[in-house]
């Protein structure tokens, strides 16, 4: 699939999404009033908690690196607040890549090695996710197909970590079940998975014992409560009557799951839809949820783009050497 093309059925799904977001037309005086309602001197506090985020994100990635050496924290942040950067304002969420890649040339680590410390963030941010759906079709009344789906999502996390266990200790079985699901991709993108997961299971190993891998878990629960506590506080700020503890838990994990699919720059659409499918479970029609979703996605949005803009002129990197970077290499300036 050309590029073009990635980029168009991105932001079709943007579209369609916002479309389903959006009360009809007689709601829209009740989606004023309800803005009306927004208690906008939360929006600093918010940013300020959502720039934190990043400073955590960084923490991890730090951690997850320490086998390679200890990488000093800015270039790490820089990184990370470059790449996020683009997935607000670039499609096809190219900041996925550039962060590994400015990281690697700045630093001179192995990039195999970085992108490999991207891929167990993921893991890990997936299975923090999965663990709070879970936990939330306990907390949450809700039909027996949900609760069922929601056990299931407990099953497979426990599966992924048991996965990442295998492959730290290169139990035979796991890199056969590995090497077998690479055999399904065509062959020039299975050299560079198979590249890719050997990457990720040196970053494993380096990591060392379980005392150490249990302290990165940890930082993932801290990083995605510290998240959901943004989506709680949002609740508090738009005045929606809404369980703070469950209704931020489960906030976070359904909008993860929906920004998840390919979406326009920033995640527009597919963020306010997985805010009004989440708030539909307590109840929240979508006039008074919509307001709610665009508060929450600015905040965070805002404090993404102003870290970006700061770290984009401080370390000098223009949107030529981003697209380098998205092809996998940086300028010669920047190495």
């Amino acid at each position: 699939m050309s590029r073009g093309v990635r980029i168009a059925f991105s932001v079709a799904i943007s579209v369609v999404a916002l479309y389903f977001a959006f009360p009809p037309r007689s709601e829209w005086g009740h989606v004023r009033e309800a803005f009306a309602r927004v208690q906008y001197v939360y929006a600093v506090p918010l940013m300020l908690l959502s720039a934190y985020t990043v400073v955590i994100r960084s923490q991890r990635w730090r951690l997850l690196l320490r086998p390679l050496g200890d990488v000093p924290f800015l270039p790490l942040f820089s990184a990370t607040c470059i790449g996020f950067f683009c997935n607000m304002v670039l499609p096809l969420r190219v900041g996925e890549v550039v962060r590994p890649v400015l990281l690697a040339r700045r630093t001179r680590l192995p990039a195999s090695s970085v992108f490999g410390s991207v891929l167990l963030e993921r893991l890990l941010d997936m299975v923090t996710i999965l663990v709070f759906l879970g936990t939330v079709v306990l907390l949450v009344p809700v039909s027996d197909t949900i609760r069922r789906s929601g056990i299931a999502f407990l099953v497979v996390a426990v599966a992924a970590m048991t996965l990442v266990l295998a492959l730290q200790r290169r139990h035979p079985v796991a890199l056969r079940s590995m090497s077998g699901a690479f055999r399904l991709l065509p062959a020039a993108m299975r050299a560079r998975a198979d590249a890719a997961m050997h990457g990720f299971i040196d970053g494993l190993q380096g990591i060392g014992g379980g005392a150490a891998l249990l302290r990165i878990v940890l930082y993932s629960f801290y990083l995605w409560l510290v998240i959901a506590s943004i989506f709680g506080f949002g609740l508090i700020a738009c005045g929606l009557p809404v369980p703070f503890m469950s209704g931020a838990l489960a906030l976070v994990a359904v909008v993860a799951g929906a920004v998840s699919a390919p979406s326009a720059p920033g995640f527009i659409g597919t963020f306010q839809a997985g805010c009004i499918l989440a708030l539909a479970l307590f109840g929240i029609e979508r006039a008074d949820a919509i307001p709610y979703s665009f508060v929450v996605w600015a905040v965070q949005s805002l404090a993404q783009i102003v870290l970006g803009v700061v770290f984009l002129l401080r370390e000098n990197v223009s949107f030529r050497d981003i697209q380098a970077s998205e092809e996998g290499r940086v300028a010669a300036s920047d190495v």
